[in-house]
């Protein structure tokens, strides 16, 4: 087998991230070399970068820095494609990123770009879209590949952080995320939360489905408004189905409580983002809920980050405290949606295990210069940058906007390879975030791609 099918083989194995090949650094090296060769026919723009970089083949990891994207890219479209339906753009914009033809996504008769993402998902192209909190999201191509090797990936990650259980369809599941969406997890959280649960026992918020246009829209009625364009009926029917929307989803979130109160002395697995949590406790206590008076089983697995809640500074321990957690029955794990699966939480480290097909580069804070141990040892902090060998629709070379600190070769606890210490987002940081140069290289060269 190549090195890619190699470690393609090995995420489909019951638990990838202890006891990976004694030879995986040279492995992984071969892998992304392979990779490389690959998508440079399929992709242009990295192709026009590695020229313009004078890099013609992978030897060294230092050689894969300069071509590496950055996750911004994969928002670069111009917002008139979708504010103007242009759809054909949008698949031109989308082509200089994937490595398959866009083409045979069908345009005609396209109203929004949920209509886009429908007919390229059948056409084979499962795209899937940032939560777009910046008001424009990213979308990101993905084959039926990358979707067969997704699930396995992730399921490990979500066993290996969970020791305590065992997902026996024996829980009473509590979620926060649809079944169905734009988002990348949605469908992976959906059959995660079916392993778990009793047969009929997953209640959610909500059944609507994660639609890209309800981030996207009210950033394009501020640039209609701006630019004259759009109507004040616009605006108003805008508003108007805000309104009803918020209303529903007040009742439901309502329901969602009554249930979560009635069965809260059952054993629970709740699916929740820190946010929300918080809120639900401070919902519960009004509601008369008592700490501890849950099912002592009770497990919450968490994530998401808290996407800009304003939460107090102990948050976090008032959580544990009001549910009768420990550390056990809170799984745990990083990750963002470029990666195929996630790094999982290890109590006895302490750290995130990072899978084997997934090769960590950390740079410095502009993103140019590589940082790893040349030994494979030792700690290092930077910005997270890495290389997915699975990633198959797209180039799997990504810059992140996480400042990181990992360990390399802990060998602790079954785990070789490296391990993520410590997360945090430059944004969120004092230091602030900075704009990387690759990301207006790559962004040059999609708009030198889409003219053309």
């Amino acid at each position: 087998m190549s090195a890619v099918e190699t470690l393609i083989a090995y995420a489909k194995t019951a638990d990838p991230f202890r006891n990976p090949p004694a030879d995986l650094a040279e492995l992984q090296l071969a892998a992304v070399r392979e990779r490389f060769k690959e998508r440079r026919e399929q992709i242009k723009v990295l192709d026009k970068r590695a020229c313009d970089a004078g890099i013609s083949e992978i030897n060294t990891w230092q050689d894969v820095v300069p071509l590496l994207f950055a996750h911004t890219n994969y928002k670069s479209y111009p917002e008139a494609f979708i504010d103007n339906g242009q759809w054909r753009g949008m698949n031109a914009w989308l082509q200089t990123l994937s490595a398959y033809p866009t083409g045979n996504i069908k345009v005609e008769g396209v109203r929004d770009v949920d209509d886009w993402l429908d007919n390229a998902r059948d056409a084979g192209h499962f795209i899937f879209a940032s939560s777009g909190t910046s008001g424009k999201s990213s979308f990101l191509n993905q084959s039926g590949k990358d979707r067969e090797f997704s699930f396995p990936a992730y399921w490990a990650a979500f066993d290996l952080a969970s020791p305590s259980f065992k997902p026996n369809q024996d829980r009473v599941v509590f979620a926060q995320m649809p079944p169905k969406g734009v988002h990348k997890l949605t469908e992976i959280v959906d059959q995660q939360f079916r392993r778990i649960a009793r047969p009929g026992e997953i209640y959610r918020v909500s059944d609507d489905p994660i639609l890209a246009m309800e981030t996207i829209r009210p950033a394009q009625l501020r640039r209609l408004i701006a630019a004259g364009k759009a109507s004040p009926n616009d605006i108003v029917g805008y508003e108007e189905t805000l309104a009803k929307r918020q209303a529903q989803r007040a009742v439901a979130m309502e329901c969602w409580v009554d249930k979560f109160i009635e069965k809260r002395h059952e054993p629970l697995y709740m699916g929740m983002f820190w946010g929300a949590t918080y809120n639900l406790v401070e919902t519960l206590r009004a509601r008369g809920i008592k700490s501890g008076d849950f099912h002592p089983d009770l497990v919450l697995s968490l994530g998401g980050g808290t996407k800009g809640a304003k939460l107090p500074p102990d948050y976090r321990e008032q959580i544990i405290e009001f549910f009768g957690l420990d550390e056990t029955r809170m799984p745990n794990n990083y990750g963002m949606v470029e990666l195929s699966g996630l790094f999982p939480y290890l109590q006895d480290l302490g750290a995130y295990a990072i899978a084997p097909w997934i090769v960590p580069l950390i740079l410095d804070k502009s993103g140019e210069q590589l940082l790893n141990p040349q030994d494979g040892k030792g700690t290092v902090e930077g910005r997270m940058a890495f290389f997915d060998v699975l990633a198959d629709a797209r180039w799997g070379g990504i810059i992140s906007g996480d400042k990181v600190t990992v360990e390399f070769a802990p060998n602790r606890a079954g785990i070789t390879g490296p391990i993520v210490k410590s997360v945090a987002r430059y944004a969120d940081l004092e230091e602030g975030e900075d704009k990387l140069s690759c990301a207006g290289t790559i962004d040059a060269y999609v708009r030198g791609a889409v003219a053309a």
